[in-house]
């Protein structure tokens, strides 16, 4: 059975990339809510685009990653 989920659009740096992506948060919960649960150790991304931060060239665009947690330095929504 799944569990109903919205999307937030995001922007996160999680080492040396800047991943932007659609992250998957719990119906009606907030962003923070999800970044501060501790039962999960993965964020789930999809439609991602995942950029070098120092030069901003595209590396990578996949359909669905998943972010580990302890990874991610700076997480913010898109508008």
């Amino acid at each position: 059975m799944q569990t109903p989920k919205d999307k937030v659009r995001c922007i996160m740096v999680v080492g040396t990339w800047r991943v932007e992506g659609d992250v998957h948060v719990l119906s009606g919960s907030r962003l923070t809510d999800t970044l501060n649960a501790k039962v999960q150790g993965f964020f789930a991304v999809t439609d991602a685009v995942i950029s070098d931060l120092a030069t901003g060239d595209v590396l990578h665009s996949p359909h669905y990653i998943a972010v580990n947690r302890s990874t991610v330095s700076l997480v913010f929504p898109v508008e």
